[in-house]
């Protein structure tokens, strides 16, 4: 099936834009219709559709992934298929690979590589902790969003850390150059592989540099099996001397002496930011585009055989010697691996203390019986917890944290953790961050359950806009219980002292309130006999007051002084031939604009006229007969009339 932009997926998610090709998919970015929000849809690619080995790969991943709810781990938000489509729908991240950051550095300092591998450490530990292993763990895969996130990525090649190979459809997958050693062997897989990974990638960090490279994937695994890791601080002096050891010991070639946990790697990775010259740890794309280098079996096997050995020359013609101590030098490596390889067989094969122990499948049984039945089989079990369960009634098992055949030591307990169902009447919370409060609501009604509204100050979150929510989104919560909508009334206000802007300009005055933080409300004109024109006379707040930054002032301005009415007689102007007249009279106040106060046809019978005129200080008065100035007048309005 052709993807199209525009085509719309399981009638919810609107194709925008491919993003992203992978090993097995290809990555568009979409829309969905129902959230009103980006994600990023994962599409198996039609060619591996058909295969029933990478389509149950496919979903792993998306099984996997979407156990785990971490800050540094990508979101996966749903998985399905329609129309022999197979998808994931994750969350959509803007930023850049942790890759194309080193390129862009060249190397990162110490403090930005401790803290770039605390946030994958992190991730790392909650996915060990739900038996989850990632694989691949590479620059490639570290995704740092333009806010500042680290995100991990691609859990498409982890798997329940209960298995032992990572042979898929006679293709070992794995990144070559970040790859452990007992991957590069085609060997068991388990936490410290991942820490193997993170060390490697922190190494390219802090040198800018991957320490194994060669001309062919093989020859780079050889290396990882094989020789001395480059020094980092040969590479780059000014590495502290802790994040040195710290990388060292994440990247020692056997899998017992680097780190037992991410946990442990986190400590002192948190220590060495307090202490980076002490030395503290106990020691005992070459760019590649291929978002997953894949390696044949068969190059695998021919590592495992020669084990030592480097690829045979291209040249033909070598030095015979060189041939001959090369052939030496190989048979005496293979006759060690051998020694190596029988002895550990024996002691696995041989060995009568170890037994293999098959987990039965509980879930979908109630407690009683799931306890009946793995106390017959003198399997151990904690304390059961319960939670919510989408699809398991109330008292049955929906978890459990080991399935099918485990090997033991002698004495060695099975210990399994099971969830139990609290009941169906749950249902996941919609995630409605980055929404507004109504719609948000309506969201959260139409899902089954209350909204509360809780307002809280936030220095970044702009005023009205959700800063987060409780329960967090995807989460399984009681259907009618109340969700809390945290929203952002912006930065925390500041007590501010009202100003004195009396007797001063009304812009003077504004400039002053907007230094203080305080916003301009209405402006009332009104005249004055005292203050000037243009000039603040009040304020709706007295001087010295304490009121919060952001208080709406208001202020009345003169307009000056108020209006006087004065009278003003007009004898008689008509010639002595005339028998009438236009007569106008005309005000003209300090200001200079003319204002006609009187306009008539008059006779002489009409004189004397009066004219009533209203005014403040002093104005002219200029009398026009037939459009003919006949006198002009001054009128002092703050006379007292007599």
């Amino acid at each position: 099936m052709m993807i199209k932009t525009g085509m719309l997926i399981n009638d919810r998610y609107q194709i925008i834009e491919k993003v992203g090709t992978g090993g097995m998919s290809e990555v568009y970015k979409a829309k969905c219709t129902k959230l009103q929000r980006f994600v990023a849809i994962k599409i198996l690619r039609e060619e591996y559709c058909l295969d029933e080995a990478f389509v149950k790969r496919f979903k792993a991943e998306a099984q996997s992934a979407a156990s785990l709810s971490h800050s540094n781990i990508v979101n996966i938000y749903d998985v399905g298929n329609e129309n022999k489509v197979h998808f994931i729908v994750m969350e959509f991240l803007e930023g850049k690979t942790l890759k194309e950051h080193i390129k862009e550095k060249g190397n990162l300092d110490d403090v930005e590589t401790m803290k770039l591998s605390a946030c994958i450490a992190s991730a790392l530990e909650h996915a060990h902790a739900n038996h989850i292993i990632h694989r691949d763990i590479k620059p490639q895969n570290i995704i740092i969003t333009n806010d500042g996130k680290v995100k991990v990525a691609d859990f498409g090649i982890a798997r329940i850390a209960t298995e032992s190979t990572i042979i898929v459809n006679d293709v070992t997958t794995g990144s070559v150059h970040y790859i452990a050693p007992e991957q590069a062997r085609g060997g068991f897989c388990d936490e410290k592989s991942d820490i193997y990974s993170l060390g490697i990638t922190m190494y390219e960090m802090a040198t800018g540099e991957m320490p194994y490279v060669a001309d062919s994937p093989v020859s780079v695994a050889l290396k990882h099996i094989h020789d001395r890791l480059p020094q980092p601080r040969e590479k780059n002096p000014n590495i502290s001397k802790a994040l040195e050891q710290i990388i060292i010991k994440a990247t020692q070639k056997k899998p017992e002496m680097r780190y037992p946990s991410a946990e442990s790697l986190l400590e002192d990775l948190k220590k060495a930011q307090d202490f980076p010259s002490e030395e503290f740890v106990n020691i005992n794309k070459f760019e590649d585009d291929s978002p997953t280098l894949e390696m044949s079996a068969a190059d695998f096997e021919h590592i495992r055989k020669v084990s030592g050995k480097e690829e045979l020359p291209k040249q033909e013609k070598m030095n015979k010697l060189v041939v001959f101590l090369g052939i030496l030098s190989a048979m005496i490596v293979v006759g060690i691996i051998f020694f190596v390889s029988y002895n550990a067989w024996t002691k696995s094969h041989l060995k009568p203390s170890s037994k293999e122990i098959d987990i039965p499948v509980v879930v979908g049984l109630t407690i009683e019986n799931a306890k009946a039945q793995l106390d017959e089989k003198g399997i151990e079990y904690n304390e059961e917890t319960y939670e919510f369960s989408p699809d398991q009634p109330e008292n049955y098992v929906f978890k459990q944290s080991k399935t099918g055949k485990v090997a033991t030591e002698k004495g060695e307990k099975i210990i399994l953790d099971l969830v139990v169902s609290k009941g169906q009447d749950a249902a996941t919370v919609p995630d409605v961050t980055n929404l507004p409060f109504d719609e948000a609501e309506k969201i959260l009604h139409d899902s089954g359950f209350q909204s509360r509204r809780q307002m809280e100050n936030h220095d970044v979150v702009p005023l009205g806009e959700i800063i987060r929510q409780e329960p967090e989104a995807l989460k399984l919560a009681e259907l009618n219980s109340v969700v809390t909508i945290y929203i952002s009334q912006g930065k925390e206000k500041v007590l501010v002292k009202m100003p004195d802007i009396t007797l001063i300009s009304e812009a003077k005055g504004l400039q002053i309130l907007e230094e203080k933080g305080l916003v301009k409300g209405t402006i009332t004109y009104v005249p004055n006999d005292v203050v000037k024109k243009g000039d603040i006379i009040a304020t709706n707040v007295d001087v010295g007051k304490e009121i919060e930054s952001g208080y709406v002032v208001n202020m009345v301005v003169s307009t000056g002084k108020s209006s006087v009415q004065k009278r003003i007689t007009i004898t008689d102007l008509l010639p002595a031939d005339a028998t009438s007249g236009l007569l106008e009279v005309y005000l003209i106040p300090g200001n200079g604009e003319s204002n006609i106060v009187y306009s008539n046809t008059v006779v002489r019978d009409d004189f004397p006229i009066v004219v009533n005129v209203n005014g403040a200080g002093k104005a002219t008065v200029e009398v026009y007969l037939d459009g003919v100035k006949e006198y002009t007048n001054t009128v002092n309005f703050d006379e007292v009339a007599n």
